[in-house]
């Protein structure tokens, strides 16, 4: 059984990002954790009696909001969807967000955190320390980022965007084949250098590894020259039509590059597409 967490602030945005997890899991048995944290703001020492008392009362509307919150969603999660394969449960934990995903990740053992974003300038945010960048590189498990208002589609073709510059292994990319074989997807990988410089022997042994791991599925290899990463990676996104882009992020460091802020206000409005973003420790 799949175990997935969905993370929920109770917004738009995290209703359609579980939408879209239903939807994708619609053939597998999983079991989905809705998942709330809650945190009262940091704005100085408590000192006294009466600050004592009144994070004490912060911290129990918290709660109190925290369970209502989880409730709404389970209700209308319910009324909503009847799939038998799906069983849903609520958890909630009063910590700092990175910090308590990080930990229900492990007790529950999470094969996938599925989270919603605000699309574009949200993506951009990332690189800034949102909550999904507070993520990137802690949690060994896969996370996909739903952009804002966007509904699932079957996954066709997934993108898998790389500088050649890890050791690929089927234990790393395991969540990519594993969708790629639930949605019998193509996977285009995609590679973005100077037209003047040629891939290193580290490179392209890395390649043919590549390769060979995708053998067994339908794939297809790309090289753009003279083109910036952020431009490329978008450009070639939206001339696929991608249904997915696949990104190993060393941190953030990928991220940076091609959510790049520099890059046209007309390419950024596009980036509608999830990002289905592995971590770099598991290919070592």
């Amino acid at each position: 059984m799949k175990r997935i967490l969905l993370p929920t602030d109770f917004s738009e945005n995290a209703w359609n990002a579980i939408v879209y997890a239903v939807a994708l899991y619609q053939d597998l048995d999983c079991i989905f954790y809705v998942f709330n944290v809650y945190n009262q703001p940091v704005s100085g020492p408590y000192t006294g009696i009466t600050s004592a008392k009144a994070r004490a009362a912060i911290q129990q509307a918290q709660v109190e909001n925290s369970k209502k919150g989880l409730e709404n969603v389970l209700s209308k999660i319910n009324s909503t969807f009847k799939n038998p394969k799906h069983t849903f449960t609520s958890v909630s934990k009063y910590e700092l967000f990175d910090v308590a995903v990080q930990e229900v990740v492990k007790t529950l053992q999470i094969d996938c955190i599925i989270m919603g974003t605000n699309g574009a300038s949200t993506l951009k945010e990332m690189t800034l320390g949102s909550k999904t960048a507070s993520l990137i590189g802690v949690v060994n498990c896969p996370i996909i980022a739903v952009p804002k208002r966007k509904n699932y589609r079957r996954i066709k073709e997934i993108g898998l965007s790389t500088d050649y510059d890890i050791p690929f292994s089927d234990y790393g990319l395991d969540p990519l084949l594993r969708l790629a074989a639930l949605n019998q997807s193509k996977i285009s990988v995609l590679h973005i250098r100077d037209r003047d410089k040629q891939l290193t022997s580290k490179q392209v042994a890395a390649q043919e590894s590549l390769k060979s791991i995708l053998k067994p599925y339908s794939s297809d290899f790309f090289t753009l020259t003279d083109i910036g990463i952020a431009t490329g990676v978008h450009a070639f996104s939206e001339s696929r039509k991608l249904d997915l882009l696949c990104v190993i992020a060393k941190e953030q460091d990928f991220l940076k590059r091609i959510l790049n802020q520099s890059h046209s206000k007309s390419i950024s409005n596009h980036s509608q597409i999830p990002l289905l973003i592995l971590n770099i420790k598991n290919f070592s």
